[in-house]
């Protein structure tokens, strides 16, 4: 060392020579690889130039070097400086700072790294020069060095005790130069009396921000000569160049130091030097190609992160009349090496791609194969196919996937089979949930990917009724074509299966089947840390309390129709998710009232208010028409919610109208119906709903206030353990919804 160590210092450092010291076996590997890297920056941000050449007495700023500025770049490969926002690349006589960080750890007891550097720049500080001024110059030209810019020493500022230690002494003063060995020793060691420091916590340093990360100096150097400017570890057969021992226990016994450093000569380390340790033979991988035949097509030895070369793949060749072999790998070339890796040449078959042939003397055409070079010969007789789809195509992932094929049979017994182009891709790629009066999963197809097929038709079969078939979708917003299908909350576990139907040359086909369930779209959302986090942001927070409630409310209709219940939708459900949901409610609310706004001698009036829980949650109301002064056919209903009013008519929606029956009542003799309010969401079942009966735009019924939530008041208090559990999820799953909507 340069300087002498404080005692505990001194003790330390001895310590860890002795570990070093240690057969490799005896180290642990930690949490993560440490890694040393350079961070390089700039002397002054302000008073100058971005990038300086040089410094008088006019400029200030010195404070501003190193970790304070912006990082610049520099590229390993050729061993050049530059800086992004000025596009000035480094050359000589200019000046910069290197920061030696050691990466990848969360505490530090102590740590000795030597870096040596290119013979093209010498180290520089700041001090009054020749001249008497304050500048920026070669170390060896300093008169009288600047507080804390002393020549070949770290700056004080920027080195290690600037962020983490806390005493009074200074870590910085045992990071130093070695000019004549152009050598700069980059050393940390706790003297503030613990153990070690905690790197875990984010640390800012003028513009940068740290992160189980030490700072352990930073050198300023010149740029003298042309080249590249270079840095490797000191010695590669030295073990004390590069190592740090992470944390010291129990008064720093030997056995319990944690360590990482060079764990063997054969390129393995457990230390990376820049991401890759240079002074040590570097890690070698065997990349083969291989033809379809077995045959090596190429076998080369690649270091560690180099560019591997990818040979051309063998030529198409005939392999029938019909047919010939194109050839791909069997999977994609990596680009750079990272394992011993063999690829594989595939043969797939393809159809010939005949040439618009030409005419021969004989009559004939001879034809050639634009791919393989193929030849045929056809004369009078004309092949007429009559073609069939396989309904082959497949979609795994992007890159593994294949279009379906067709095959035409001739009359004379020939046969070809040829691929339709685009199959694969017929079909919905992503979901999501509406959450309206009844779960809805909105499948969308993009349409970039089915623009060469027309009349596209979607069959969806489901456990819960006979197959969908929509002729076309429910809703095309210009990127992609939309398909909802809402499903009672009993089969919320159960896919939906969707099968896209078209035509190819007059032929039908069809793609692969996408099937998705609620479930899958619940359990999807619960990978993602942003939801499930305890960070999670409020929105997110209430997104996943009504997702929980969805699944107790679709465990509760199941239960209530005895549906699966082996498989109850909520089971796979942890403990701390089941937490996410919704506390009891204590009290329903009611704003039932038949006559809350009345009018003069009315023909028309409602009689009753219910729930239809069957596949969704529907209010169902009961209203009477005075027999021979309004008939149904005349009359419009309308439904205010939430600002919003919907009119119905039973020409224009008859599945919402329900004859019940004729009785006597307070009109006198009535036609008593049943109406299906359909239109209601699932964050408006405590809204008050408001429905009046009209004919020509003239009110002939009072006004009539209703909820889900009034009809859950009316029959909780008597309904079985069974309903109350459906009405209870069903009204959480309600109330988040109205908070989700909020947050």
């Amino acid at each position: 060392m340069k300087k002498s160590f404080s005692k505990t210092i001194a003790v330390l450092l001895a310590v860890l020579m002795v570990v070093c010291s240690l057969p490799m076996t005896v180290f642990a590997a930690g949490e993560s690889r440490s890694n040393v890297q350079l961070q390089f920056g700039t002397y002054f941000a302000s008073g100058a130039d971005t990038h300086q050449t040089y410094v008088d007495e006019y400029i200030a700023g010195f404070g501003d070097s190193g970790l304070n500025t912006a990082k610049l770049d520099y590229d390993k490969a050729t061993g050049t400086i530059t800086e992004a926002s000025s596009g000035h690349t480094y050359g000589v006589g200019d000046f910069f700072t290197v920061s030696v960080l050691l990466e990848n750890t969360s505490s530090l007891a102590a740590a000795q790294v030597g870096i040596k550097y290119s013979d093209n720049i010498v180290p520089a500080a700041v001090g009054t020069n020749d001249d008497g001024f304050e500048a920026l110059v070669e170390a060896t030209n300093v008169t009288s060095p600047k507080d804390g810019f002393a020549p070949n020493e770290a700056i004080t500022g920027q080195s290690g005790n600037a962020i983490y230690n806390t005493a009074s002494s200074t870590v910085g003063e045992i990071s130093y130069i070695d000019a004549d060995k152009k050598t700069m020793w980059a050393n940390f060691a706790v003297q503030d009396g613990t153990d070690a420091v905690n790197l875990t916590a984010p640390k800012t340093v003028g513009v940068n921000t740290f992160t189980k990360t030490a700072v352990l100096a930073t050198f300023g150097f010149k740029i003298v000569n042309e080249g590249a400017v270079t840095f490797s570890l000191a010695d590669s057969k030295d073990i004390d160049s590069a190592y740090y021992v992470e944390t010291i226990a129990n008064g720093g016994k030997v056995e319990e130091y944690k360590t990482y450093t060079q764990t063997n000569y054969d390129g393995s380390t457990a230390l990376d030097f820049m991401n890759n340790n240079e002074n040590i033979e570097s890690t070698k991988y065997t990349v083969k190609f291989v033809g379809a035949d077995g045959t090596v097509i190429s076998e080369a030895q690649y270091t560690e992160g180099a560019t591997v070369t990818v040979p051309d793949l063998p030529k198409a060749e005939k392999i029938s009349d019909t047919q010939h072999n194109t050839y791909a790998w069997d999977t994609e070339p990596a680009l750079t090496a990272t394992a011993n890796a063999t690829y594989t040449a595939v043969a797939t078959a393809e159809d010939h791609k005949w040439d618009t042939g030409v005419k021969q003397d004989d009559g004939s055409t001879l034809y050639t194969c634009t791919v393989c070079g193929a030849t045929k010969s056809e004369t009078a007789h004309v092949h007429s196919y009559t073609w069939k789809y396989n309904g082959d195509a497949y979609y795994n992932t992007k890159s593994d996937r294949k279009d379906g094929t067709m095959t035409g049979t001739c009359t004379c017994g020939d046969t070809v089979t040829k691929t339709v182009p685009g199959t694969s891709l017929l079909r919905a790629n992503s979901y999501s949930l509406i959450l309206d009066n009844s779960l809805t999963i909105n499948f969308k197809m993009t349409k970039a990917n089915v623009s060469s097929f027309n009349n596209i038709v979607v069959k969806a079969n489901t456990k819960f009724g006979p197959q969908q078939v929509f002729e076309s979708p429910t809703k095309d917003d210009g990127v992609t074509y939309q398909y909802a299908i809402g499903l009672p909350p009993q089969y919320v576990k159960d896919d939906i299966e969707l099968v896209a139907y078209s035509t190819y040359e007059g032929v039908e086909v069809w793609g692969p089947t996408y099937g998705r369930s609620v479930l899958t779209y619940v359990n999807s959302k619960f990978k993602d840390a942003n939801i499930t986090g305890d960070n999670a942001s409020n929105k997110n927070k209430a997104f996943r309390t009504m997702l929980v409630n969805i699944l107790n409310y679709a465990t509760a209709a199941q239960k209530k129709i005895n549906y699966d219940t082996a498989n109850l939708a909520n089971a796979g459900l942890t403990e701390a998710q089941k937490a996410w949901a919704s506390p009891d409610i204590q009290s329903f609310n009611t704003v039932k009232n038949y006559d809350a706004v009345t009018i003069d001698n009315p023909t028309a009036r409602f009689a009753a208010g219910g729930l239809k829980l069957e596949d969704a949650v529907v209010p169902r109301m009961t209203f009477a028409l005075k027999e021979g002064a309004v008939d149904i056919k005349d009359i419009t209903l309308e439904a205010t919610v939430g600002g919003k009013t919907f009119t119905y008519t039973q020409a224009d929606n008859p599945e919402a109208f329900q004859f019940y029956r004729t009785a006597s009542g307070k009109l006198g003799t009535e036609n008593r119906y049943y109406f299906y309010f359909t239109d209601i969401l699932a964050n408006q079942m405590s809204e008050t709903i408001s429905f009046q009966i009209k004919v020509n735009g003239k009110a002939v019924s009072n006004v009539c206030t209703y909820s889900v939530e009034s009809y859950v008041n009316q029959m909780y208090p008597t309904a079985n353990e069974i309903d109350k559990d459906l009405y209870m999820t069903m009204m959480q799953y309600g109330t988040s919804a109205v908070a989700y909507g909020r947050a």
